[in-house]
C-alpha cells in the first residue's frame, strides 16, 4: 500500500505568493527540469515515486494497482502529471503499445479522482495539468492545428483521447485542469529524441521519411517556462506546447545540424523506420503542423520561438547546465 512520506517542513504552509505543487514523472527528463524550476522559485514540492518513499518530499503511489494514500493532496495547489512510459523504447510490441497507453491511462484516472476527492473534501481549486501530446492531431498534412482542431486518427491520437479523458472526475468536480499538448522537447541533451541529436553529433542525421512533414518542437526551456506559466494562469483545457516557429522535419534536422557544424544527409525512409514497427514509423512520419495559440493569446513570452533561436542552444551543451 502506498505510504505519505512528507515531514513537517514538506507540509508547512508555503509563504505568501508560492504554492504546493504535487508532480507525477518528476524523475523523468521533463519533470526533472520543472521541479528544480519550482523550488528555484520558491514552491513547496512533493513528488511521486514508484517505491517506498526516501525523502521528506516523497510520497509513494503504485498506479498499476490504484494505491494512493489519500492524504496525498492535502495542502496541495497544483498536481502536475508527467508520467507515462516511453515512446523511445523499441520495438513497438503488442505489449508494449498496451503498456504506453496503460502507464498513461491509469495513473491519470487515480491522479484525476484524488484531486476530486480534495475538492470534494473541503472545497479547493485544485488545478490539474496533465501531460498530452501533439500527437493527438493524428497525420494532418499541412492542417495548421490549434486547441480548437479536432483529434486525428491513429494509435498515438487515440492513447492521447483517453489520456485526456481519464481526467474527467477532476474537471467534473470544477478543478481546473489544463491539457499539455507537448510537441517533442529540444535540448542539449536527454529527452524523446535524444537519440536524434545524438546522430546529428556524430554527423549521422538526415531527414526522416523524406522530410517534408510538419514537425512540432520545443525547446526544453520553454517547455519549463509554459509549465510554470500555466501554473500560474487562469486558463483550462487543452494547450499545445510547441513553438510558434512551425518547420518540416528536414528543416529541423539542417537546422541543427548547422549549429554543430555536421553534415545532415544520411536519409532514413519510411520502410526502414517501419522495421521498428508500423505505428512508430507512423509517429515519425507524420506530419503536424502545430500552432501554440492559447499560451501566446496568454501573453508567454518565449526564450526560441523559431529554429535560429532555440538551435545554438541546443548545440551548445553548457545549455544543459543551465536548465
Amino acid at each position: 500500500m502506498a505510504t505519505t512520506a512528507v515531514n513537517a517542513a514538506g507540509t508547512a504552509p508555503a509563504v505568501a505568493g508560492t504554492r504546493t505543487v504535487l508532480v507525477a514523472g518528476a524523475s523523468g527528463f521533463l519533470g526533472h527540469h520543472l521541479v528544480r524550476h519550482l523550488r528555484h522559485r520558491g514552491d513547496v514540492v512533493r513528488r511521486l515515486v514508484r517505491r517506498g518513499p526516501r525523502a521528506p518530499d516523497e510520497v509513494g503511489w503504485d498506479p498499476a494497482s490504484g494505491a494512493l494514500d489519500r492524504a496525498a493532496l492535502d495542502g496541495v495547489d497544483v498536481v502536475v502529471n508527467l508520467g507515462g512510459a516511453s515512446l523511445g523504447r523499441l520495438p513497438w510490441t503488442a505489449a508494449y503499445k498496451e503498456e504506453i497507453l496503460r502507464s498513461r491511462v491509469d495513473g491519470t484516472r487515480i491522479l484525476a479522482e484524488a484531486v476530486a476527492r480534495a475538492i470534494d473534501h473541503d472545497g479547493r481549486r485544485v488545478r490539474l495539468l496533465q501531460a498530452s501530446g501533439t500527437d493527438v492531431y493524428g497525420d494532418r498534412g499541412d492542417e495548421v492545428l490549434t486547441e480548437t482542431s479536432d483529434p486525428g486518427d491513429g494509435f498515438l491520437a487515440d492513447v492521447c483521447r483517453q489520456w485526456e479523458a481519464a481526467t474527467a472526475p477532476a474537471a467534473d468536480a470544477g478543478a481546473q485542469v489544463v491539457l499539455l499538448r507537448t510537441a517533442p522537447a529540444l535540448a542539449p541533451s536527454g529527452g524523446a529524441i535524444a537519440p536524434l541529436t545524438t546522430l546529428i553529433r556524430l554527423g549521422l542525421g538526415g531527414p526522416i521519411a523524406g522530410g517534408r512533414q510538419w514537425f512540432p518542437w520545443i525547446t526544453l526551456a520553454d517547455h519549463v517556462r509554459a509549465q510554470l506559466h500555466l501554473i500560474d494562469s487562469s486558463v483550462t483545457g487543452p494547450v499545445n506546447l510547441a513553438a510558434p516557429g512551425a518547420a518540416r522535419q528536414g528543416e529541423v534536422v539542417a537546422a541543427l545540424a548547422a549549429a554543430m557544424h555536421r553534415p545532415a544527409v544520411v536519409r532514413a525512409p519510411r520502410a526502414a523506420l517501419a522495421l521498428a514497427g508500423r505505428d512508430f514509423a507512423d509517429f515519425l512520419a507524420a506530419s503536424r503542423r502545430v500552432a501554440p495559440r492559447v499560451l501566446l493569446d496568454d501573453g508567454l513570452v518565449y526564450l526560441h520561438p523559431d529554429l535560429a533561436a532555440a538551435a545554438p542552444w541546443v548545440a551548445d551543451r553548457g545549455s544543459a547546465r543551465s536548465e
